[in-house]
């Protein structure tokens, strides 16, 4: 009688967790209606609430060196394999009942999580665009013009590239490392607000991931977390995309959740730093993406312009290649499908191709300085 009971009551209390799952379509109704006005979420939200939230939370949280939510992941997933061990070497007869009260904790806890993700950071997926805060006019651009931007870009990379340190092998080195990357990168954001003042505000420090290497693998070298307020940088690539990298993942912590514009802001960031080392590595950003734009559309002019690359961008170029030829594989490949299906449930229908639209922002830039 007593069992009979204890089971009825685990499956009452099963039932009324699963009710947390109610949380995830909540979240999606949220941004919906925030969708509807962008303006209005850009002024109550995004230039509002978020950062008045965000700003303190993540000064806090950034007083713990290493980053909390990898610590917070590794511990979710330890605790899970142990858990489902211990269930399976049980010899309880109501593992059955059991595992499914551990399944509906986990469910439980994702809802909640998923839900508080998307109402203190997602929601900035719904803000207005950066070209239209910019007052930038992107439109279609010819070939001619795509073609124009990567030989000023290629041009600016082979300056800048003259002004960096180098390692023993003629790589591009940076000195003092990633600590030296993160103490100094707020001068570029300083610098840039002056001309987009929505980028002014100072947030926590981005977090070197432990795990970088095994990261690494999954072809993510960066990821913000809303719920710790915390920007994570892998610090096991190349110093010659560290930079952008850290300027990328400030981006997502300033309110800027859609890929292509926090590239877009990493590239400019860097290019209004005073050291050259940032300004290199946002000028590299920006011409590998022009250039695989170019490739996409003219492969015959993309090869020719490779000609003009010069000796150090190439010894760095072909450092990078090296790295991330280390890391193809079927991690990469879930992760890559993972991270497409995130983008596409935040309303970015072109999932990880957005990635690409920041060459329209590049034209645009270099269309109104006349450059192009």
């Amino acid at each position: 009688m007593a069992y009979s009971y204890f089971i009825g009551k685990r499956k009452e209390s099963r039932l009324k967790k699963l009710w947390s799952v109610l949380l995830v379509p909540l979240a999606f109704l949220i941004k919906w209606l925030m969708s509807l006005n962008p303006a209005f979420t850009e002024k109550y939200y995004s230039r509002g609430l978020y950062p008045f939230i965000m700003q303190p939370y993540s000064k806090l949280t950034g007083l713990i060196p290493v980053s909390i939510a990898e610590l917070l992941i590794l511990s979710a997933v330890i605790y899970i394999l142990v858990k489902i061990i211990y269930l399976i070497a049980s010899r309880r007869t109501d593992k059955k009942s059991r595992f499914l009260s551990f399944l509906v904790n986990i469910i439980m806890v994702a809802s909640i999580l998923f839900f508080a993700q998307s109402i203190v950071w997602g929601i900035n997926y719904e803000r207005l665009s950066f070209a239209d805060s910019a007052n930038i006019s992107v439109r279609d651009s010819s070939v001619e013009e795509l073609e124009a931007l990567c030989i000023k870009l290629i041009e600016n990379t082979n300056m800048l590239r003259q002004q960096v340190s180098e390692d023993q092998n003629g790589v591009m080195k940076v000195e003092g490392g990633f600590k030296s990357l993160v103490e100094r990168a707020q001068l570029g954001y300083n610098e840039a607000s002056k001309i987009y003042p929505f980028l002014n505000g100072e947030y926590g420090k981005p977090k070197p991931v432990l795990l970088s290497r095994l990261m690494s693998h999954t072809n993510i070298i960066g990821i913000f977390t809303g719920l710790t307020g915390e920007a994570n940088v892998d610090t096991d690539i190349t110093d010659m995309e560290l930079p952008s990298t850290i300027m990328h993942e400030k981006a997502h912590q300033h309110g800027f959740a859609n890929e292509d514009e926090a590239n877009f802001i990493a590239y400019i960031t860097c290019m209004y730093h005073p050291h050259a080392d940032f300004k290199y590595s946002g000028s590299v950003l920006a011409l590998q993406h022009s250039m695989n734009a170019l490739y996409s559309v003219n492969q015959d002019k993309y090869f020719e312009l490779m000609n003009l690359f010069g000796d150090g961008y190439l010894r760095d170029l072909n450092k990078q290649h090296e790295y991330w030829k280390q890391f193809q594989g079927p991690a990469k490949e879930v992760a890559e499908k993972i991270n497409d299906t995130y983008l596409k449930m935040n309303g970015i229908k072109d999932g990880t191709k957005s990635y690409g639209r920041m060459v329209d922002l590049l034209l645009a830039e270099f269309r109104e300085k006349g450059e192009i």
